[in-house]
């Protein structure tokens, strides 16, 4: 299966997010060495060689199985303001999620690469993807999630032939995966160290496609904002690099990373990015955690963009609304709808603009 799958020649190597240092392509589920060692931990990102002219993104691999990920629509959506929103219905995707844009990808890298199995640590949508898309490519699948995953998603990983393994707290799923370091059967894809870095270069790559279709779908005018859900980055970060591939000379979008308390925010704030951030999420598992990835950061710091608090009872009144409206989101989809009502009202986004909001993942599998 492995022979299905080309490398990109222009793929020259991994750079890091922080350092700029380069790495020789291959996986490093703890991102950059150097910073590693430096107690700055960050994560790395694809490098190609130079091309002229913009065109469409460039993605590591091809030629691995496919369930059809990607081209998902754009929505209109009258949320009752003075803005132009848009949804980026990702629900759309053949498992309900934009993790199968990262999962047709790392996958395609596992096949390319010669491992077995696939290992990864989810609340829910990524390994429900990643249980797909290894079954569709013939890859064992391993899931590490915490005890109160809801057990119908669990089910739904183990019926797509998935291993789930589960742990009492979700921290203890990045030490379990930590054991496939340097294994040359099992590629651990999410993240494994803490402070953490995110999850797989490859992976994140697979995001850059949306960069591609959102331009598309506005006849090729660049939004003033993208509001992206967000826990580690790796969507806010892939979206990124899609749009400085994609925008050319152009500025590219401004990103809103929206978050379940002060992550983000507390680090544009001043705070140690490696530090600990008290919160916690009832609604909206897929953001939970009290820690921030540097790619998080450097998205929006990159982008001129900013980080919008929704706390769980604003997204529980938003995902009611817009399910009456016809559009069954999962709360940390709604999250990002509500952001854009805030950052509105406080004049962080200006009338008239054009915003897209990634609505990441469908409300009915929540079920």
């Amino acid at each position: 299966m492995s022979r299905t799958v080309t490398q990109n020649p222009d793929l020259r190597s991994l750079e890091c997010v922080r350092c700029g240092g380069h790495q020789p392509v291959g996986d490093h589920p703890r991102g950059c060495p150097s910073c590693l060692g430096n107690g700055t931990p960050a994560n790395l990102a694809c490098a190609y060689a130079p091309r002229n002219g913009t065109g469409g993104v460039l993605l590591p691999y091809q030629g691995a199985p496919s369930l059809g990920e990607g081209g998902t629509p754009l929505l209109c959506a009258d949320n009752g303001g003075d803005v132009d929103l848009r949804l980026k219905w990702e629900g759309a995707n053949p498992t309900g999620s934009h993790k199968d844009r990262f999962s047709a990808v790392a996958v395609a890298r596992a096949l390319y690469a010669g491992y077995e199995t696939v290992a990864a640590a989810s609340s829910g949508n990524a390994g429900v993807s990643l249980a797909a898309y290894c079954a569709r490519a013939g890859l064992g699948c391993e899931i590490a999630v915490a005890d109160d995953t809801p057990a119908h998603v669990v089910t739904l990983m183990r019926d797509l032939g998935a291993e789930v393994v589960s742990f009492p707290e979700a921290g203890l799923r990045w030490r379990h995966l930590a054991r496939y370091l340097g294994s040359r059967t099992v590629l651990p894809v999410t993240n494994v160290p803490v402070p953490p870095v995110g999850s797989s270069a490859f992976g994140i790559e697979g995001y850059k496609p949306l960069a591609t279709e959102i331009l598309a779908d506005l006849a090729d005018r660049v939004p003033d904002w993208v509001v992206v859900p967000a826990s580690r980055g790796d969507l806010a970060w892939g979206l990124y690099l899609g749009f400085r591939e994609v925008c050319g000379t152009r500025r590219v979008p401004r990103l809103c990373l929206v978050e379940p308390f002060p992550r983000v925010a507390a680090v544009l704030r001043g705070d140690d990015p490696h530090g600990r951030f008290p919160g916690a999420t009832a609604v909206m598992p897929s953001l939970a955690g009290n820690t921030v990835a540097l790619q998080a950061v450097e998205a929006v710091r990159r982008s001129g963009g900013r980080a919008e608090v929704v706390d769980d009872a604003a997204a529980t009144a938003g995902t009611r609304r817009l399910w009456r409206s016809g559009l069954p989101l999962e709360p940390s989809s709604a999250a990002a709808v509500v952001a854009v009502g805030q950052a509105r009202g406080s004049g962080a986004i200006a009338p008239g603009s054009v915003v897209v909001a990634l609505a990441t993942a469908h409300g009915l599998k929540g079920m």
